[in-house]
């Protein structure tokens, strides 16, 4: 008689629970009556999807038991355990192993290396994502490990995908089968098991693996019950609720060792490395989907890599790609997806739409649409212990892109092309006004703490600093996006938003680009004000980023055009100050001074404080490199006092401001023979450009403070600051060979001995 399939004992028990006959069932499901008794006797154990979704709605479930429904339907029946036999047979070592040597190592120090002051060696915990080769890692773990042990290899797979996993005393039972010469009845309970096991590895030692372990709860008395035995353990869940256990997390290969695989697999490969290369990128570097393309070239003699390459740069047929007889990357995929519940699954899939490497909890809310960050958080953690995420430190996740598309496919099969469409507006619109907010921290004329039109908020310019440098592979996209979908408003918000912060940012390198969109959606806007303040800033792109004065004159030429239409005096002046900033950079001394007086002019005329006070300074640095440099200090001095006198002196303005004027300071200083002023204005300038968090800053002021060091005769002061500059610099840096040049220059004088020693070099 067949036996029924615990699909069929729980859709009985749902209709009978709700009083239904199996005609009104059929009658609210649509499914033929023979074919639900069918299911409920067990005549039929595989039932189609739509027939399980039919039988759902007839029974009127909600999602969570839609799940647990889905889930029995899916599971696979497990055959009863043999009263005879060994129990369980060992997946064989594969020949053409390839890589893991640093997690093999640390294994086998675990595993079998020196005992710890406790006797009793920890289990070891083997997790990782689908396809990253849990089993076959734990498998060369215990054949290198065995040829010194000598042990004795016990194997069961626990099968952690059945709906009706194996209970502790089932596992005791299969294991003990495999013991030589145990006793083939059953043990009673767990404390019979855990006597005879014992007994029979205390005299011939064992090495245990249990493969594919479903849950804490299954194995936790097996570790009790097997403590002081070499045990490995591999499942796709973290079993962070373990304790006293070692855990190694797998990762994809490194790419060379992937490489190294792919070598193996084909012997045809003649390819270069940057063929294989490539094909170890689009394979994630996970060896399951590594197999699968070599295992595909090679039983196919006239493939080459390159033929199968150009096939999978399509991204979407990458998948379906990854099929070689009965070894699928999407099939493996699927065992953990068909686990989620049906939340954690929505979420897998909508995060899927979020490109880049990384993305924080916030952006994965934003996609999803969900106000509860804490849920967000919590489900994103299930799909980390599931292996089908990454955790990256702090609330940073990855998606790698196997798992992307495998996402992106179910979301195309869950909802149609419109919702994407109206998600992905979402998620930019989201992505643009966190960054407005995240701007607003540093823009004088915005209040940080107010909600914005869409969004997340800060809580200070710091939590807004780091945002926006974690999630620039993600906004900046998305800015990019918003211009040539013509959203110029909100374009030329966002770039004003930033205005300030670029200042301390400008190592980001895409700033020209940034401004320039917003300048042209300015025009488009028809607001010659808007387009004046965009232009400024593309020419402040260009003098600081870019090194293009030449254009910058230019563009800010154009600024002043577009001002002078608007009638804006404020947009007026930053345009001159612009204008007399790259051509003192480009010594066009007269052009410089006449746009300077000229900003100040507009600036005064506009009551702006701040383009006043950076106008003055740029006046004063003309003066200097015009040799007046008495007077660029008293002026600069000046403005320094009046700068720090006021109530703004600690805002983002006035701290750029005094940085300016401390390097303008430095050297006129050094250039008269005050050279304790310039160290003690250097000393000051270094703190300023530390409290911006900007090393580039700090760098550019050591530079000039290091000068007025060996002027002052202090070369072992000198010294010890090139020393702190090449560590902050750190290895390989460009700029490094300035400050060891000044440091050899310095040491090879020896210990200066009177002011006025010059080494010009710094």
């Amino acid at each position: 008689m067949t036996e029924p399939s615990p699909f069929g004992l729980l859709l009985r028990s749902l209709r009978v629970g709700q009083n239904l006959t199996l005609e009104a069932l059929a009658s609210r499901s649509g499914v033929s009556v023979r074919t639900i008794g069918d299911l409920e006797r067990g005549a039929s154990v595989s039932p189609q999807r739509r027939t399980v979704d039919a039988l759902a709605h007839g029974l009127g479930l909600d999602a969570a038991d839609q799940h647990a429904f889905l889930r029995a339907a899916r599971a696979r029946p497990r055959a009863a355990l043999a009263s005879d036999g060994p129990g369980a047979i060992s997946p064989h070592r594969v020949f053409d192993f390839s890589g893991r040597d640093a997690e093999i190592d640390e294994a086998l120090a675990i595993l079998y290396g020196p005992p710890a002051p406790d006797p009793q060696r920890p289990a070891l915990i083997i997790s990782g994502a689908p396809g990253i080769g849990k089993t076959t890692v734990a498998i060369e773990i215990l054949e290198r490990g065995g040829r010194t042990s000598g042990h004795h290899n016990v194997f069961l797979g626990l099968d952690g995908f059945s709906s009706s996993p194996l209970t502790p005393l089932q596992v005791m039972t299969a294991m003990l089968r495999q013991l030589p010469g145990a006793e083939q009845k059953p043990p009673a309970d767990l404390g019979e098991a855990r006597a005879r096991w014992r007994a029979a590895v205390d005299i011939a030692p064992v090495t245990v693996l249990l493969d594919n372990v479903a849950n804490e709860a299954q194995i936790r008395p097996i570790l009790s019950i097997c403590a002081g035995d070499v045990v490995v353990v591999t499942s796709r869940r973290s079993l962070a609720g373990l304790e006293g256990v070692r855990r190694l997390r797998l990762g994809p290969l490194r790419r060379q060792e992937s490489i190294s695989f792919l070598r193996r697999l084909i012997p045809q490969a003649v390819t270069d490395d940057d063929a294989l290369g490539e094909v170890a990128g689009l394979c994630d570097d996970i060896p399951l989907a590594l197999r699968v393309v070599g295992n595909r070239i090679a039983s196919r003699p006239a493939w080459t890599v390159d033929d199968l390459l150009g096939r999978m740069r399509t991204s979407e047929d990458r998948l379906r790609l990854l099929v070689a007889g009965d070894l699928a990357v999407e099939t493996a995929i699927s065992l953990s997806y068909d686990e989620l519940d049906p939340r954690t699954a929505a979420l897998f899939r909508w995060i899927s739409l979020i490109d880049g490497r990384t993305f924080g909890a916030h952006l994965a809310a934003a996609a999803v649409r969900s106000a509860d960050l804490a849920e967000v958080e919590s489900r994103l953690d299930d799909l980390t212990d599931l292996g089908m995420l990454e955790a990256r430190g702090g609330d940073r996740y990855r998606l790698h892109d196997l798992m992307r598309l495998f996402g992106r496919s179910k979301l195309r099969m869950t909802v149609g092309p419109d919702e994407i469409a109206r998600r992905r507006d979402h998620v930019r619109s989201w992505l643009l006004g966190s960054l407005e907010r995240a701007g607003a921290w540093y823009e004088p004329m915005r209040e940080p703490t107010a909600l914005g039109r869409t969004g997340r908020g800060f809580v200070s310019a710091e939590a807004a600093a780091a945002w926006i440098r974690a999630e620039v592979e993600h906004w900046w996209p998305a800015y990019t996006e918003a211009a040539e979908l013509g959203d110029d408003a909100v374009v030329c918000d966002v770039a004003d938003a930033l205005h300030w912060y670029s200042d301390i940012w400008m190592t980001w390198g895409n700033w020209h680009r940034f401004y320039s969109l917003a300048a042209s959606a300015a025009q488009r806007l028809g607001d010659p004000a808007k387009e004046a303040a965009q232009l400024g800033y593309v020419a402040w792109a260009e003098i600081v980023e870019v090194g293009d004065r030449e254009k910058a004159v230019i563009t800010g030429r154009s600024a002043l055009a577009a001002a002078r239409g608007a009638g804006d005096s404020a947009q007026e002046g930053w345009a001159q100050y612009y204008i007399g900033w790259a051509s003192w950079t480009l010594d066009r001394l007269v052009d410089a001074d006449g746009a300077a007086l000229a900003a100040i002019d507009a600036f005064t005329a506009a009551h702006e404080t701040t383009g006043l006070e950076n106008a003055q300074v740029l006046s004063s640095m003309i003066k200097g490199k015009r040799g007046q440099f008495l007077e660029s200090i008293a002026a600069t001095e000046a403005t320094l006092a009046r700068v720090r006198s006021t109530e703004t002196s600690d805002s983002l303005t006035g701290i750029v401001t005094q940085y300016a004027a401390c390097l303008d300071l430095i050297d006129a200083y050094v250039a008269v023979g005050r050279f304790e002023d310039a160290m003690r204005i250097g000393e000051s300038g270094i703190a300023i450009a530390r409290s911006l968090n900007d090393d580039t800053r700090v760098l550019l002021m050591m530079r000039r403070h290091i000068r007025a060091l060996i002027h002052a005769g202090e070369g072992e002061a000198a010294i010890a600051e090139a020393d702190e500059a090449l560590t902050l610099l750190g290895p390989g840096s460009s700029e490094a060979f300035i400050f060891e040049r000044v440091r050899r220059d310095v040491s090879a004088i020896g210990t200066l001995r009177s002011p006025g020693t010059a080494v010009e070099s710094a």
